[in-house]
């Protein structure tokens, strides 16, 4: 390999560690809930008419729920919220009037990228609480409906859209002559991935998006409701774009025409600009912006895995000829090039920093993926030099291990589309009971993250009858920023309950300690910690 190739690998390397490894400014990717009425972990002295969530970007209400739960889990309520008409930020449900106790709301709703995000949290009517801490727990096991099986579909409808969009550019402008049955068959077979996958999408969303557990592929009941959506709209319009696409896989020996690579071009185009629509770019402040780097991105994917796919499924083909495999060599150097600059780009827009990117399922994710991205890169320059060294005669081992990597980077793909690039704002509550010389204190923090927060404190006996407190008082500190113990101010909102609002001005763990006078001549400290994040 001479100096200049190797220039131009390293080059690729280090874009493409720099497109993960930089810092990103702010954007909104999916939806978090900012605020709520009744907030969380309120106490009420009599039943809300309605639930008013507010989010910090616009979201979709086709397939939003808003369900309220009692202390042990059942439903008693279930309505499908409505969307301000003058804010989509802001949704609203009326509900049935509830008694005294805790209650659950368990919120659904699609981001304006299209993916369905889910949250939960609890509020009290009158001077009963109960300890709900199990059921806001369960709904992080429940909230991805059919999850799993739209990972598949999404992964399907890659594959077959990269193979067909390489593949057809490959044949376009790389092949040297007509090309062999099994090349065209390849190329069928990836369409027909693309067009299923993509009509089994458009069935599936609706459950998907609804949070339903059972998808039966007959019920159509959904799909009416799919259609109003950007998803569903987006993706009928690519089931058009691939039946035409048809039509240039029909007439395939033009393919050195003018017209008929137009055509091809063209269309490709539109086909990634559907993916991008309802994908993370389309939640970003520069959707213009994000959305070009998108579709771009993906084009250059193409040229490099999805040819890469077509050339390993025909192999005997494409590696008879020198000139071919030469085109592949620079196309795919090239794609690498774009994809690590695009893939930058996109990386400033959507992440806001890496403070979390151990943390985070989506930063864990990612960093598998550039791994195999990079054993993808340097597989492929080992087999750039054995090109120019011995022909592509002896490229049989290795564009079939290249296609195995590239295969588990689709798979990735297909799983971080659908996360969060950063960590989503959350109101959700932190409980916990704390016993201690025969009392129970049951401890509210909302939210548990930078800013302002409200303490709910209630204090029980284990034991016999109980007395009102004839004192309660609360201090917190942050050793790790050596913030010295300070005053919580608590006021008695109903016998036995506390409240105070404090600030929290850096994220750590939080040292909070609560000092209980049940009488006169008796003072039981409660001590706990708190985990605040940003």
């Amino acid at each position: 390999m001479n100096k200049r190739v190797k220039r131009r690998w390293c080059l690729a390397l280090i874009a493409v560690c720099c497109s993960v490894f930089l810092p990103a400014g702010s954007a909104s990717a999916h939806a978090g809930l900012e605020g709520s009425e009744p907030k969380p972990s309120s106490w009420l002295a009599t039943s809300p008419t309605e639930v008013v969530l507010y989010f910090d970007e616009p979201v979709g209400v086709v397939f939003a729920r808003i369900q309220i739960l009692d202390q042990d889990g059942n439903e008693v309520f279930e309505t499908r919220p409505t969307r301000d008409a003058d804010d989509h930020t802001t949704v609203r449900a009326n509900i049935d009037k509830l008694g005294d106790g805790t209650w659950v709301v368990v919120w659904r709703i699609a981001s304006a990228d299209s993916h369905p995000v889910q949250g939960s949290f609890a509020f009290s009517i009158g001077s009963s609480p109960s300890d709900v801490t199990n059921i806001l727990n369960n709904d992080a096991v429940q909230r991805h409906g059919l999850n799993n099986l739209f990972n598949i579909i999404r992964f399907v409808m890659f594959a077959g859209i990269l193979t067909l969009l390489g593949g057809v550019a490959t044949v376009m402008f790389g092949a040297q002559k007509s090309p062999s049955i099994r090349t065209r068959m390849s190329l069928w077979g990836a369409w027909t991935f693309a067009i299923v996958a993509s009509i089994q999408a458009l069935f599936a969303y609706g459950p998907h998006a609804s949070g339903v557990k059972v998808y039966n592929v007959t019920d159509l009941s959904l799909l009416s409701d799919t259609m109003t959506t950007t998803f569903g709209q987006a993706t009928l319009i690519r089931i058009a774009l691939l039946l035409g696409f048809s039509l240039l896989l029909m007439t395939i020996e033009s393919r050195g025409k003018r017209p008929w690579r137009l055509i091809a071009v063209g269309t490709s185009v539109a086909i990634a600009v559907t993916f991008s629509t309802v994908g993370h770019p389309s939640g970003e402040s520069l959707v213009a912006l994000s959305l070009t780097l998108d579709v771009v991105h993906l084009l250059a994917v193409s040229l490099w895995i999805g040819a890469l796919f077509l050339i390993t499924i025909d192999r005997k083909f494409w590696l008879r000829s020198t000139q071919s495999m030469l085109w592949f060599s620079r196309t795919a150097g090239y794609s690498i090039a774009v994809i690590a600059v695009t893939g930058i780009a996109q990386a400033l827009l959507l992440m806001d920093g890496l403070q979390d990117v151990f943390v985070l399922e989506y930063g864990q994710k990612l960093l598998v993926k550039v791994l195999l991205v990079l054993v993808l890169v340097a597989i492929g320059a080992l087999s750039r030099s054995t090109l120019r060294r011995s022909g592509p005669a002896k490229l049989h081992q290795s564009v079939l291990v290249e296609s195995l990597v590239a295969l588990m980077v689709v798979g990735i793909t297909a799983l971080i589309v659908a996360l969060p690039p950063r960590e989503q704002a959350s109101n959700a509550p932190i409980q916990f009971s704390l016993k201690q010389s025969g009392l129970i204190a049951d401890i509210t923090v909302t939210p548990a993250r930078v800013g302002a927060a409200e303490i709910h404190v209630s204090i029980d006996s284990l034991v016999g009858s109980f007395a009102q407190m004839t004192s309660v008082s609360g201090r917190m500190s942050l050793p790790s920023k050596s913030i010295p113990t300070g005053p919580v101010e608590l006021e008695r909102s109903s016998p036995n309950h506390y409240t105070a609002v404090v600030n929290f001005p850096f994220s750590g763990l939080w040292n909070i300690e609560f000092v209980v006078k049940p009488d006169p001549s008796r003072t039981v400290l409660f001590t706990t910690e708190v985990k605040v994040g940003e």
